[in-house]
This record gives C-alpha cells, sequence and structure tokens, in this order.
C-alpha cells in the first residue's frame, strides 16, 4: 500500500475539487429569490445568479485576492447586464422580477459570504 505515490496528492485534489464543486452546487440554489411567477426570464436571472455567486464564493474559499477588489459599482453594472441578458434570452422582461432580482443582489456580500461558508463547514466535516 503505497499512499505517498505519486498519483496519490492529484488523487486527493480531485476529490477535493469535486466535494466543493457538489458543495457549492447545492448551496447555491438555497438562496433563490421568491418570484411571484418564475418563467424563462426569471430561470435566466437564477442560473447567472447561482453562477455568478459560486464564481464569487470560490474566490473566497480559496482565499484569492480578487474576491476583496469587487465592489458595489462591479455587482451593479454585472446585474444590468445580467438583466439585459436574460430580457434578450427570454424575449420579454418583467418589472416586478427585476425588482426582486435588484433588491435580491443588494445583499450580494451575504449571499456570497453565506455560500463560502456552507461550503467550508461541509468540505471541513468531510
Amino acid at each position: 500500500m503505497m499512499r505517498n505515490g505519486p498519483g496519490h496528492g492529484r488523487c486527493v485534489l480531485l476529490i477535493g475539487v469535486i466535494l466543493l464543486t457538489v458543495a457549492v452546487s447545492r448551496v447555491a440554489s438555497a438562496a433563490g429569490i421568491n418570484w411571484d411567477r418564475q418563467g424563462a426570464f426569471e430561470v435566466c436571472l437564477e442560473s447567472r445568479l447561482n453562477d455568478w455567486v459560486n464564481a464569487k464564493a470560490s474566490l473566497v474559499i480559496n482565499n484569492d485576492p480578487a474576491a476583496s477588489d469587487l465592489d458595489d459599482m462591479d455587482v451593479a453594472l454585472w446585474a444590468v447586464t445580467a438583466l439585459e441578458g436574460c430580457e434578450a434570452q427570454a424575449g420579454h422582461g418583467n418589472q416586478t422580477s427585476e425588482h426582486r432580482f435588484s433588491r435580491h443582489m443588494a445583499h450580494w456580500r451575504e449571499h456570497i459570504h453565506n455560500v463560502a461558508q456552507t461550503v467550508q463547514r461541509r468540505v471541513g466535516a468531510d
């Protein structure tokens, strides 16, 4: 039984990455928005939000200095781009959904922190 073989470290790293990916994907969907109705526009926004929060939480988890570069203006610009992209993709927007999305994004730091904290707790428990 060779535990210190050249492939052992890569295997451990791969398992860690898989666990992190699974944990992040499960957590991000828990921070969803309460839509009045969920059509193509809202599904698009939710998907983009989950991808964005996961990416930013990964920066925090990995202690990447880029995590501290994010500010309210960056988030506002990203949110506008997400809204425009989803409106184009769905073929329409929804003023009520846009308002809920904007209110949700006002708490972006909390969403990122919650996902990062939950992932760290889950990965640490494994």
